[in-house]
């Protein structure tokens, strides 16, 4: 089984990374958060927000360890026969550490700067997204390391686990380029545009 990871704080460009390599590789995509609105579902939520979302990916950690939603992914997928994956939206280093015993695991950060992340949350518009300056700030804070909480977010924690490491901030251009640069490689590189 092929799988890659990526990591980086919320609309950074994970979904850019996981496109490219969709579109020109032949992955399939799982993100983590999928787990977490199952459980939303499960219990019957119909209102919920991304904070709503991390109390519960939190709570899942807590009770069944930090790298709960790895695990269930992989279990979910075992099923399934792929054998190129990309597992979006990891947030623990728990979960690194999990996907880090399965041969060939190859994690990829990406990063952005918090005013253009804030401008591309505003303009895809999910419900759970935050809608103004000041409650992104808050989100992406507690997304980024929530000091409070080992089992809570952590994703520049896990940013610094990272075999590569891309910036996304302009040129779409160079970073297809530096995409393929690291999927070719699959070793260390660091850009910086």
């Amino acid at each position: 089984m092929d799988i890659i990871g990526i990591v980086g704080p919320l609309a950074c460009g994970k979904g850019v990374v996981a496109d490219y390599l969709i579109k020109n590789y032949g992955y399939t995509s799982f993100s983590l958060s999928f787990i977490v609105h199952d459980e939303v579902r499960k219990r019957g939520i119909t209102q919920f927000d991304r904070t709503t979302l991390q109390d519960i990916g939190d709570e899942l950690r807590k009770k069944e360890g930090d790298g709960v939603l790895a695990k269930r992914a992989m279990q979910l997928l075992a099923s399934d026969k792929k054998q190129k994956i990309i597992i979006e939206g990891i947030r623990n280093p728990g979960e690194v550490e999990y996907l880090r015993t399965i041969p060939g695991f190859f994690l990829i950060s990406v990063d952005s700067l918090q005013e253009v992340r804030f401008r591309r949350v505003i303009e895809r518009g999910k419900p759970w997204d935050p809608k103004d300056w000041e409650t992104f700030l808050k989100v992406d804070g507690r997304d980024s390391i929530d000091k409070k909480n080992s089992s809570g977010q952590q994703v520049r924690a896990c940013m610094k686990l990272a075999d590569v490491h891309l910036k996304n901030n302009t040129d779409l251009t160079q970073f297809y380029n530096d995409i393929e640069k690291a999927f070719i490689s699959r070793r260390p590189l660091r850009t910086e545009h």
